[in-house]
């Protein structure tokens, strides 16, 4: 395992601005938020490629700004919004691929108290299904992110997607599990060995979201949790602006975290 940063700590600083503070501190994992529909045009992420890589960065994953409403593009009943969107997709697909990222963070539907009959059901995998061929062939993988105001808020949600959808894979939000009122366990259990992503903090209290080492996250049996299913990927800080103030303090952060796993 690795540890590393994602550029979402600097919001809203401009995603190209972000990578040279990120290589400053060390660190050579990161995952790059898109912001804006411009900035998956390949004059904007191929210059964001050569930066990163003249910078020594790899960037592991993408996420879309998108991610508000993947629900709505994806899984209404309005098919032909899914085909559309389906396409839009496939660009950020082909987007995170020019970057060398290998996993694209997915947040899926909003969760509305809404339960799917048979039918519905069938046809959300089917969709995903979709997706993951489409990233499959760009060489991406889809990953699903537990998202506290998403359908993905629920660990049995997500079991049930990994059993119907083999080829989906995960990404494990600390923050968006501990606001949905389940322990971070509950998600690695749901999903075992098909996590390919972590985004990791600390929390404490009613603070969901603290620079890690500023809370009462167990981290020793968190990573040992993550190696008992075989995980190996990178652990990606992942805070909000208002979590820091230097970048020095961010820093501070993946020493805390340097203890468990290399940077």
């Amino acid at each position: 395992m690795r540890v590393g940063i994602s550029t979402a700590c600097f919001y809203p600083q401009p995603v190209e601005e972000i990578l040279p503070v990120l290589a400053g501190l060390g660190v050579h994992a990161i995952e790059i938020f898109f912001n804006t529909e411009s900035e998956f045009q390949p004059r904007f992420y191929e210059e964001l490629g050569a930066q990163a890589r003249g910078l020594g960065l790899d960037v592991v994953s993408v996420h879309p700004y998108t991610s508000l409403m993947e629900g709505l593009l994806l899984f209404s009943d309005y098919k032909r919004r899914t085909e559309d969107g389906l396409m839009q997709y496939q660009r950020y697909f082909e987007c995170a691929a020019a970057l060398g990222a290998r996993y694209l963070t997915f947040h899926g539907e909003r969760f509305m108290g809404q339960t799917d009959t048979p039918e519905r059901w069938a046809r959300k995998c089917a969709v995903y299904r979709r997706l993951c061929g489409i990233a499959a062939a760009c060489g991406v993988t889809l990953a699903q992110e537990n998202v506290a105001w998403c359908r993905s808020r629920d660990p049995a949600f997500l079991a049930a997607l990994c059993r119907d959808v083999p080829e989906l894979r995960y990404t494990l939000d600390i923050k968006q599990a501990y606001r949905a009122g389940h322990g971070w366990k509950e998600f690695v259990d749901a999903v075992g060995g098909r996590l390919v992503n972590v985004h990791i903090n600390d929390f404490s209290g009613d603070q969901s979201c603290l620079l890690p080492g500023a809370g009462s996250m167990d981290y020793a049996a968190f990573f040992s949790a993550l190696r008992g299913v075989g995980y190996d990927g990178h652990t990606l800080i992942e805070v909000y602006r208002s979590n820091f103030g230097s970048p020095e303090e961010l820093a501070r952060a993946v020493r805390v975290l340097s203890r468990f796993a290399p940077v």
